[in-house]
């Protein structure tokens, strides 16, 4: 437990440095009315997703919590988190700037070619963490182990972060605009779930 604490004290901190210490912290709290992590059920969260107008294919979240607390202590998903992540065909991560907006990126994803060389990270592979995940509703077909894309897109999405999801999915139009490269889309949620059973001290918070 004192491990597992340690850990998510970490990634509470790392949460409050993307959401208030980046280029766009002005605007990021009041604008988009990001709201304090809460405990949430994939019925709510396919109900929030059909009350924005946002997509509801190709979801994902952690299998869980073992998975979650995995996957944020990545270095890789926390430097990530509230933005994308974008894998070459054979699963290696771009690399991306990050010293953009979280959302910047629309017009790299738009231009992505398969004759081009991208330079990659070793932070992480697409089997890290396509091993960590599950479809958001159970017995659909994702597709995910059905396809041989020259891309894989992750969008890191979440419900507390409120409309300022508008700018994460909306990058899913420059996939749908590429017509050079095959990119599969990956929607992943990072709320907490209910059925994870976390006590107090281990709950996502944004201070």
């Amino acid at each position: 437990m004192k491990t597992t604490f340690h850990f998510l004290k970490n990634a509470l901190l790392v949460l409050t440095v993307v959401v208030f210490t980046s280029g766009c912290q002005v605007i990021m709290k009041f604008k988009y009315g990001i709201k304090q992590p809460h405990e949430e059920t994939p019925e709510k969260l396919i109900s929030f997703l059909h009350h924005e107008k946002f997509p509801d294919t190709n979801l994902f979240l952690f299998k869980d919590s073992a998975a979650y607390i995995k996957a944020l202590n990545n270095n890789m998903i926390r430097k990530n988190l509230l933005s994308h992540m974008i894998f070459d065909r054979n699963g290696a991560l771009l690399e991306r700037d990050t010293t953009q907006c979280q959302w910047a990126g629309y017009y790299f994803i738009k231009q992505l070619s398969p004759d081009s060389l991208y330079p990659t990270d070793t932070g992480i592979t697409l089997n890290d963490v396509i091993s960590e995940i599950k479809p958001l509703v159970p017995a659909v077909d994702t597709g995910i182990k059905n396809t041989f894309p020259d891309f894989t897109m992750i969008i890191l999405w979440g419900k507390f972060l409120g409309k300022y999801n508008q700018r994460l999915f909306i990058l899913a139009d420059a996939v749908q605009t590429n017509t050079a490269a095959k990119i599969h889309l990956i929607y992943l949620n990072i709320d907490m779930q209910k059925n994870w059973h976390l006590n107090r001290k281990q709950k996502l918070m944004i201070r």
